[in-house]
């Protein structure tokens, strides 16, 4: 297990200079002395050992390093996916905004997943899993579904990006949650008003699936609720997601063709890596994970696993679990092939959460897409 190292800064000792300092204006006290008693005296001879010091800088703050050496940007660029995607200017210090949409198999196909910026994945009750789809841009979206009820790690990580938050529904510890936090901007399609406007019943998704995996969005109506919000949706300074960067830390990693993660016996997705593209390619319940609305693979980037302690909520006839998204743990980045062991750091439920090498220095992450799938600190990753 890899250990994480926090780099520390070290600040310049400055007492040299001082001393030196001290001394400069002793010699010129003594001369001065000399020079009103007994008649005129000589000049000192110039002492090639002392240095006079030069004024103290100011203690500023570094300059921010570049983290990529051939990347030209052509437009806005994303800080979900360092990538210039055709972010506006209206979007980019914008907050982004989060679904919870339902990942069970009951409620596939899903709509629209495949155009997030970033996905968590995390276990919820019955050991299936959910996600949560994080968007810059959400006017984007022609059509998401099953939007789904919320759970409160989900909002730890969502509050990690500054995002707003959008969900039908919850569980009573997500609402306790959400009534304790004067800092979340949320959206409940249960308790708001927002079923009919924002969150729309597909009537196919209905027959089909049922009530409960109807329920879908899309960007026109996502951005005209936006609008509606009594609340400062911006967000200063555009903060990245990740440290990006063309030489990524996994690029002299041990190779990782295949990714299979454990949730449950049922649950086991994983990631092939797809050389054409140079990306992950998930699958789940035995075949390909589609966006049925583009109908294509999900597909990103970079792949996460974080490992993060899970319980199940005590006399909880629901089965709820919960997740500890705070402190800090292990996990694995995956780019390109090539894997690497890394340690994560989150210090509270509304602070970014912080990837780092097994040195301690902050990983560098490829541009693109990425997912993030968070498991148990025992849970089953193998890798091929």
């Amino acid at each position: 297990m890899s250990r994480h190292l926090v780099p520390r800064r070290r600040r310049a000792n400055r007492r040299l200079i001082l001393a030196a300092a001290v001394l400069a204006a002793l010699v010129l006290v003594i001369a001065a002395l000399l020079s009103t008693c007994g008649g005129p005296a000589e000049e000192p001879a110039p002492d090639d050992d002392l240095t006079v010091p030069e004024p103290p800088e100011e203690d500023v703050p570094d300059e921010p390093q570049a983290q990529d050496d051939d990347f030209v940007p052509d437009g806005n660029v994303n800080p979900l996916t360092g990538l210039c995607d055709g972010i506006g200017d209206d979007k980019l210090n914008r907050r982004p905004v989060a679904f919870m949409v339902s990942n069970s198999y009951d409620s596939l196909p899903q709509w629209g997943i495949s155009q997030a910026d970033i996905i968590y994945e995390m276990l919820a009750e019955g050991r299936i899993t959910r996600l949560l789809a994080i968007f810059q841009d959400p006017s984007k979206i022609e059509a998401l579904a099953s939007i789904r009820s919320a759970r409160p790690y989900f909002i730890d990580i969502a509050q990690s990006y500054g995002a707003v938050y959008m969900h039908f529904g919850g569980s009573v510890p997500a609402y306790e949650a959400i009534a304790a936090r004067d800092d979340l901007i949320s959206i409940d399609g249960i308790k708001g008003s927002w079923e009919g406007t924002l969150f729309i019943r597909d009537p196919d998704r209905r027959k089909q699936l049922g009530l409960e995996h109807s329920v879908y969005t899309d960007g026109e109506k996502i951005e005209a609720a936006l609008e509606k919000l009594d609340a400062n949706l911006s967000l200063t300074g555009s903060p990245s997601a990740f440290q990006f960067g063309s030489a990524h830390s996994a690029q002299d990693g041990s190779a990782a063709q295949k990714v299979t993660i454990t949730y449950s016996s049922r649950n086991q997705p994983w990631f092939e890596y797809d050389a054409e593209t140079d990306e992950y390619l998930r699958f789940q319940y035995g075949e390909p994970h589609m966006d049925a609305w583009q109908e294509q693979q999900v597909s990103v980037k970079n792949l996460f696993v974080l490992r993060m302690s899970t319980y199940d909520v005590p006399d909880s006839s629901l089965g709820l679990v919960e997740v500890t998204t705070t402190g800090q743990g292990t996990g694995y980045y995956f780019c390109d092939g090539k894997m690497v062991d890394i340690t994560w750091q989150k210090d509270a439920y509304n602070t970014p959460i912080t990837l780092y090498d097994t040195d301690g220095e902050e990983l560098t992450v490829a541009r693109g897409k990425s997912f993030v799938c968070v498991v148990t600190e025992s849970a089953d990753v193998t890798v091929e």
